[in-house]
């Protein structure tokens, strides 16, 4: 039975606590890690200045504290394999609607794909 890591945990562990539950939820039956729960002043600046983000400090939904977005990636992690990123992402969907969580999966953004980012909505 799948579970996250304690680094994962960790990592989830600063955001809300509906993502909380939802990544959870999802983790015991998808092997997954969370990459990305609260960001800081100087990560949200290198992830922008990166090109990872296109949200400077205090625009994205992970400068909130609680987080309001968790970056959750399937494993074994293969960067190039969007089909596992789409599965997990479904399977993430899914649960959100079975619980009754309100998220936007950004695959869906418009003006750049990010498989693994989920943000509360409202």
């Amino acid at each position: 039975m799948p579970k996250l890591s304690t680094k994962s945990q960790t990592k989830l562990n600063t955001c809300h606590s509906d993502l909380i539950k939802l990544i959870e939820a999802v983790a015991k039956t998808e092997k997954c890690a969370v990459i990305c729960g609260h960001r800081g002043k100087a990560e949200q600046e290198k992830a922008y200045n990166s090109g990872a983000s296109r949200a400077r400090w205090g625009q994205s939904k992970h400068n909130h504290k609680p987080s309001l977005a968790v970056d959750v990636v399937p494993l074994p992690l293969d960067w190039e394999d969007i089909p596992a990123f789409e599965k997990l992402g479904e399977k993430i969907m899914a649960k959100a609607k079975d619980l009754g969580i309100n998220i936007r999966w950004g695959r869906d953004f418009t003006n750049l794909k990010d498989y693994p980012h989920f943000e509360l909505i409202g």
